[in-house]
């Protein structure tokens, strides 16, 4: 039985393969999973294109109700039945974190992302996620073609190491902002994202009903705060 299917850049598999079923309320931490597996020809590297998941026995859902749902809306953007994670409690609410960033902070995040962003200096093709402190240090950066699979990369490496909730550390994206980044994100226990691009509408009401400061068309001389604002230190 096949769970779900996307279109993914190659590498980093099982961490995005964790950090999904994570962020959709399947498992609460790295420890439910018992293996991850390819299927296939290990000795083809381009056979890689299947795992196998096996969860721990106390790890229960309803497949069949995952998979229709992952099947109808896996290309649309809205991905996850978030009201459905939320009313069982599998999610770090981070509206109470505390953290507060310097504007001129920010600032410099474009361009400490864009040194960052290896797979995409060589392809030109690849989004980005990186992980900030309110120091603004880079702690870990993610590339895939989709910019949810990145996330998924690093909520998954996160998970791994067992510092989930992410609280007072900031997201940053390169380029549009949309409602399934912010699900990832309230998943993860992120209370500040910033964007390159723009956010949708559907992503600043889920933020703003969170308690989560939202960062649009961030660039080195200028900003657009969409909701958080308390968040953010002006000089």
């Amino acid at each position: 039985e096949v769970l779900l299917v996307t279109m993914r850049t190659p590498g980093d598999d099982f961490n995005m393969v964790a950090g999904f079923l994570f962020c959709e309320g399947i498992i609460q931490k790295f420890k439910d999973i018992l293996s991850m597996k390819y299927i296939g020809n290990a000795e083809k590297a381009q056979q890689e294109n299947v795992m196998l998941v096996e969860l721990a026995s106390h790890v229960s859902f309803n497949f069949e109700e995952k998979k229709r749902h992952f099947l109808s809306t896996s290309a649309c953007g809205f991905c996850g039945r978030l009201n459905d994670i939320l009313s069982e409690g599998i999610v770090f609410i981070p509206g109470s974190n505390d953290i507060k960033v310097h504007a001129s902070m920010l600032y410099a995040l474009p361009s400490l992302l864009k040194s960052s962003q290896g797979l995409f200096s060589e392809t030109g093709g690849a989004h980005a996620v990186a992980l900030i402190n309110a120091k603004g240090e880079l702690l870990h950066v993610s590339e895939d073609a989709g910019r949810h699979n990145a996330m998924d990369k690093l909520v998954g490496t996160m998970l791994k190491r067992d510092a989930l909730p992410l609280k007072n550390q900031m997201i940053v994206f390169s380029g549009r902002l949309s409602y399934e980044l912010i699900q990832k994100s309230l998943m993860a226990g992120i209370s500040f994202i910033c964007s390159i691009g723009a956010p949708t509408s559907l992503a600043l009401e889920l933020a703003e009903d969170y308690g989560i400061t939202v960062i649009g068309f961030l660039k080195k001389e200028s900003l657009n705060i969409y909701c958080g604002a308390e968040r953010i230190i002006h000089e």
